[in-house]
């Protein structure tokens, strides 16, 4: 049975409300002789039949607990009945402020701070005249990505026939830094393979100081350490590396050519067959990143839109989730040291993907809504099959994970925003340029 309660509400912000609460004297009575009944029904004490103890007794013993209890039953309670008569819907917990304490027959008061769901005025979401890139699939980038299939297949095999490194070589070396006459820790390698020309060797000045440099020579250059090296305390000092030369090697790339193709996959027989898989490969991953950028600028455009307050609850919680999620693939023992020592730094780092996380969610819930876009069970269906289609797992189990999570609303939410995000693109007109897959 529901508290008789008196309440009224203060509206602070838009997202914060102040519930001012009274339980009335008869009501906490109630409650605490409820209360004393229940714990006499419990409770043995030497002279006393179970059920007979009498109330004084129980509160030498027990008031302190009893009426702790009572009280966390009687603000929780009540706190629902005032959200219920005020027609508001919490997003985190209150905080409470209470004055006094339960006295029988005395009424008992206490406010309550509480974020609650904003109200989303929508302004605008169709229509929207917006830029976008489009990925297109060209020759050069099939071109680029064979050369890239060449690299990723080439043998390493010793050079023959001359003794000095020239361009393309894969040079092997022991080297070392100074800075300022002494060694610096974290400039150093030893039988450190540099491939002259590509420039992936930090050192660009050092890289092309072995052109020409023989086998077991040594040689030293000076050069600027560069702004992003991975040793901070070194970054825009100047270095001077020392190098002996152990030995030149370089890359035999496969021939381009029909059997090149059947060496990759067993699923083409000729070059043509393998650029023509490429190409469909390629045109899949182009479409996919035009439709995700496609999506990000929709996005952009609602929340520019349609401004309104945030609760922070919802942002710290989506915040920490995002936080967490960047940890879940580190081992269970290493990812809760990260947590304890960076944790505070890592929320906060996901904060500004956390407002535009829950900005677009309350968004297209509210679309959602108002365009009575509605996802059958049917289509839950579908969508739990191609699910386990990827899991190779069976649709009961997939189905049963979802219901014991009781996740089924939670995708059937997802499906209708993701419903509804589409027919904002539908409905968008794009000026697009043009890039190649690969650009």
């Amino acid at each position: 049975m529901a508290l008789q309660i008196r309440s009224e509400m203060k509206q602070l912000s838009a997202v914060e409300r102040e519930l001012s609460v009274v339980v009335p004297g008869t009501e906490i009575a109630k409650e605490l002789d409820r209360a004393y009944r229940e714990l006499s029904q419990k409770v043995r004490l030497k002279g006393f039949r179970q059920g007979k103890v009498p109330r004084y007794v129980l509160e030498q013993y027990y008031k302190a607990d009893t009426e702790q209890r009572v009280l966390e039953h009687v603000v929780g309670a009540s706190f629902r009945e005032a959200v219920k008569t005020h027609a508001i819907e919490p997003v985190a917990n209150p905080q409470i402020k209470t004055a006094g304490e339960l006295i029988p027959g005395m009424d008992f008061s206490y406010s309550a701070k509480v974020e609650v769901k904003p109200v989303v005025d929508i302004k605008q979401f169709a229509g929207f005249e917006l830029k976008r890139t489009r990925y297109q699939v060209t020759d050069g980038d099939i071109d680029k990505e064979l050369d890239s299939l060449r690299e990723r297949h080439a043998k390493v095999v010793a050079v023959e026939g001359r003794s000095t490194a020239q361009q393309g070589d894969l040079v092997e070396t022991n080297w070392s830094g100074e800075v300022d006459g002494e060694h610096a820790k974290g400039l150093s390698g030893l039988s450190y393979i540099v491939e002259v020309g590509a420039g992936s060797f930090p050192f660009k000045e050092a890289e092309q100081a072995l052109v020409g440099k023989g086998v077991d020579e040594s040689f030293s250059v000076d050069v600027k350490v560069p702004d992003d090296y991975r040793q901070e305390p070194l970054r825009g000092k100047t270095a001077k590396l020392s190098f002996k030369v152990l030995g030149l090697k370089q890359k035999t790339l496969p021939a381009l050519d029909d059997e090149f193709a059947k060496d990759l996959s067993d699923e083409v027989e000729s070059l043509d067959q393998l650029r023509a898989k490429i190409r469909t490969d390629m045109e899949a991953m182009a479409k996919s990143r035009t439709d995700v950028e496609t999506r990000n600028v929709v996005v952009e455009a609602l929340i520019e839109k349609n401004p309104f307050d945030l609760p922070q609850a919802l942002v710290d919680r989506a915040a920490e989730q995002i936080a967490a999620e960047k940890l879940n693939r580190l081992p269970q023992q290493q990812a809760e040291m990260v947590w304890q020592a960076r944790g505070v730094q890592l929320k906060e780092d996901a904060r500004p993907a956390a407002v535009k996380q829950v900005r677009m969610s309350l968004i297209l819930e509210e679309l959602v809504k108002r365009e009575k876009i509605e996802v059958s069970d049917a289509e839950i269906d579908e969508h739990i099959e191609k699910i386990a289609a990827e899991l190779g797992s069976s649709v009961k189990n997939v189905k049963n994970v979802y219901k014991k999570g009781r996740r089924l609303d939670e995708l059937r939410f997802q499906l209708a925003t993701a419903r509804m995000l589409d027919r904002v693109i539908e409905q968008a007109k794009f000026e697009d340029t043009v890039k190649p897959a690969l650009g």
